[in-house]
């Protein structure tokens, strides 16, 4: 494992099939290509999480993902929501259209999903030319941090770069809203109906 500052570093490292520990908008995170299956199951492993909860999908710009989803399950008030929120520190969970698989997607179908504004964020997506998985850069069920000083040694020995740069300030997590359920999961800051 290495720490790089430079955005560009750990974009490379995605391309190349790889895990990173990076900054968001309040802790750090564990991203790789969404695509990837082979990293993913790495990272779930890495995490010791249960896969059927799903994954944080996190992209610069909706043009990437927006095919993935099930516009015939979005109602005209939860599109007009995500796009009053995005980008922003904001999680949707969305259907995905049948037939789609990935180890991101939730048991019932769903895609968590965040359009973000935060910089070091974007700059990674765009860097990395993909939609990026970002999941909280701890074991299952110990807590999240914004200080890399207290990310598990095991998480930091697991990952191939640690991208060490500052999260955004944010002290709480993004919200959550399940646009299936119409139901606001996680209230985050800023958060504006």
């Amino acid at each position: 494992m290495q720490y790089s500052s430079n955005v560009k570093d750990a974009a490379e490292v995605i391309k190349k099939g790889g895990l990173i520990v990076c900054p968001t908008e309040g802790v750090y995170g564990i991203s790789c290509n969404m695509e990837d299956h082979d990293a993913i199951d790495r990272l779930i492993n890495l995490k010791k999480r249960d896969i059927g909860k799903g994954l944080i999908v996190v992209d610069s710009v909706l043009s990437r993902v927006i095919n993935l989803l099930d516009a015939r399950h979005i109602s005209v008030q939860s599109y007009a929501l995500m796009m009053k929120m995005w980008p922003g520190p904001h999680t949707f969970v969305v259907p995905v259209k049948k037939g789609y698989s990935n180890r991101a997607i939730r048991i019932d179908n769903t895609l968590a999903l965040r359009v973000t504004a935060f910089k070091t964020m974007m700059e990674l997506c765009d860097s990395s030319g993909c939609p990026l998985i970002s999941t909280s850069a701890n074991l299952s069920g110990n807590p999240a941090s914004a200080d890399l000083s207290n990310i598990d040694k095991e998480i930091l020995e697991g990952v191939d770069l640690v991208l060490n740069l500052p999260c955004g300030g944010q002290r709480e997590p993004t919200s959550i809203y399940d646009i299936v359920t119409d139901t606001l999961i996680r209230k985050g800051p800023n958060w504006r109906e």
